[in-house]
């Protein structure tokens, strides 16, 4: 039973909680071991290095601009520009459809686990009759301790507003060979987190789905060698789970 201690905070497997599990405030994240096979990482690997990365100078949210590599584009990256993004929706859900997932659905079984979670169904978010993308390629050094937060990130979407939670979900392709993992706060503020803030820290295996509260403070650390992963968000609305990136 998850959280049956009293100030436990830690990353559960999925296998081993109930369906609510994120009603517990003892919940820091769930992971499901081996999502994906090695021969199912390898192909999906081999799919995003035919089409290869984008790599750019962007806002770590932490206040510095780091390099950052990327295929297929973030909102964060575009809200200013929210004509582009949904441009590069267009171009890239199609490929991400038919030359990344077409083979491995790797979106659609997060969908079908997060769905059996929160005992909701989900889809594809959408702004002004525009689909938003589904999901991304990171390939991610570390992070400064930060949230995640649409309604926060001063973003019109329409879909927004509508939001209860947000959570963010990693399927792991790639890992350092040490260091690399996720730190996730007891902490909302990341202004607020100090030496002493309850937090859990968890390394996940190539081939690990791990899904957390994107709005607890968290951050990543660097490790050697690249960390590559299929990423996104999620928010629980009141009749439904909505996915983005």
């Amino acid at each position: 039973m998850l959280g049956s201690g009293e100030g436990k905070w830690e990353v559960c497997d999925f296998s081993e909680i109930s369906s609510h599990a994120f009603a517990n405030e003892n919940c820091a994240g769930v992971k499901a071991k081996n999502f994906l096979s090695p021969q199912e990482i390898d192909r999906t690997v081999e799919s995003i290095l035919r089409i290869g990365l984008e790599y750019y100078e962007g806002d770590d949210k932490g206040g510095k601009v780091v390099n950052k590599g990327k295929l297929g584009p973030n909102f964060f990256r575009f809200k200013d520009d929210q004509s582009e993004y949904f441009r590069r929706t267009a171009i890239f859900e199609p490929i991400f459809k038919n030359k990344i997932l077409s083979e491995v659905d790797i979106v659609s079984r997060v969908r079908a686990v997060c769905s059996s979670m929160f005992q909701k169904k989900s889809s594809i978010a959408t702004h002004m009759g525009n689909s938003m993308m589904s999901c991304t390629v990171r390939s991610l050094q570390s992070t400064p301790i930060h949230r995640d937060w649409l309604p926060g990130e001063n973003a019109s979407l329409e879909f927004s507003s509508n939001l209860q939670e947000q959570f963010a979900w990693n399927v792991y392709l790639k890992m350092p060979r040490s260091g690399g993992g996720t730190t996730i706060y007891k902490e909302r503020d990341p202004a607020k987190v100090t030496n002493l803030t309850h937090s859990t820290k968890v390394t996940p295996s190539e081939g690990d789905l791990l899904i957390f509260r994107s709005t607890q403070a968290h951050a990543v650390a660097a490790g050697s060698g690249e960390r590559l992963t299929l990423s996104g968000f999620f928010g629980v609305a009141a009749d439904q789970l909505l996915f983005w990136v």
